[in-house]
């Protein structure tokens, strides 16, 4: 007996459906060989393979942000779509980066730290997602409670990327000021992530996010030396969001209860 509601005869997804959801699963891939990429790097002792494994994680962020655009343009969206989305983000953006960090802090003098702190990202992620998934109806669409998975996500890869292109043996990121600065960095993102601070979602716009994608493209495929001040701009531009944007979306609020004031009060 069939279940209420499903047709055997019908197809799984339409076309609609399917052309965003096949960059949902190629977002899912690219997280994936991350993580391998970053193994791959630890058992060879290759720090080299970190930087490609921060790539692919960029790659990731910008085919996760194109299939919502097309699943919008196309009129394609789906429950599969947005079920596929959030184990994207908890692989790609969440375990992904957490084992990077800890494969590029393995030579420092602190084990305590190089096992919390990937630790904390990956669980800060998981209750980032699931709040969104749970309390979040819209998807974002009017705006983030908490600072999105991806910007703590692009600030381990960004950073990794540019430390291992200057120093390919690795060190950079074991001790010193830079390990610090990108550890607290870390820390201070996925706090971030668990507050109640709305955040915009500049993705859904195209005007913001097509440029994005060009320098995410740019970044994942020019060499080193030229992706790493394409590196250099995203980070700046991801500070700025992760520093006005609920300042923006405050504003926004501001104006928008200034436009509409609500019924008058009753004499």
């Amino acid at each position: 007996m069939e279940p209420r509601g499903f047709n055997m005869g019908q197809p799984f997804l339409n076309w609609r459906q399917a052309i965003p959801t096949a960059f949902t699963i190629a977002a899912m891939l690219a997280g994936f060989l991350s993580i391998l990429v970053t193994i791959q790097g630890m058992v060879g002792d290759t720090p080299k393979y970190f930087s490609h494994a921060a790539r692919l994680i960029m790659l990731a962020m910008i085919l996760d942000g194109l299939d919502g655009n097309l699943a919008r343009w196309l009129r394609g969206a789906s429950d599969f779509g947005a079920e596929m989305d959030t184990y994207v983000d908890l692989t790609a953006f969440g375990i992904s980066p957490s084992i990077l960090i800890f494969a590029v802090t393995m030579q420092g003098h602190e084990p305590v730290w190089r096992v919390l702190l990937p630790s904390a990202v990956a669980l800060s992620g998981v209750v980032r997602l699931a709040r969104f998934k749970t309390k979040d109806p819209l998807r974002g669409q009017a705006g983030y409670a908490g600072l999105p998975i991806t910007a703590n996500a692009a600030w381990v890869a960004l950073f990794v990327f540019v430390t291992i292109t200057i120093a390919p043996e690795g060190a950079l990121l074991n001790e010193g000021p830079v390990a610090v600065t990108f550890l607290a960095g870390v820390l201070v993102f996925i706090v971030l992530q668990v507050t109640n601070l709305r955040y915009p979602k500049p993705t859904k716009y195209a005007v913001l996010f097509l440029p994005s994608m060009v320098l995410v493209l740019l970044f994942c495929f020019l060499q080193p030396r030229s992706a790493r001040y394409v590196a250099y701009l995203i980070m700046a531009l991801g500070l700025v969001y992760v520093f006005l944007g609920p300042v923006f979306v405050s504003y926004m609020v501001r104006r928008r209860k200034l436009d509409d004031p609500g019924p008058p009060a009753a004499v």
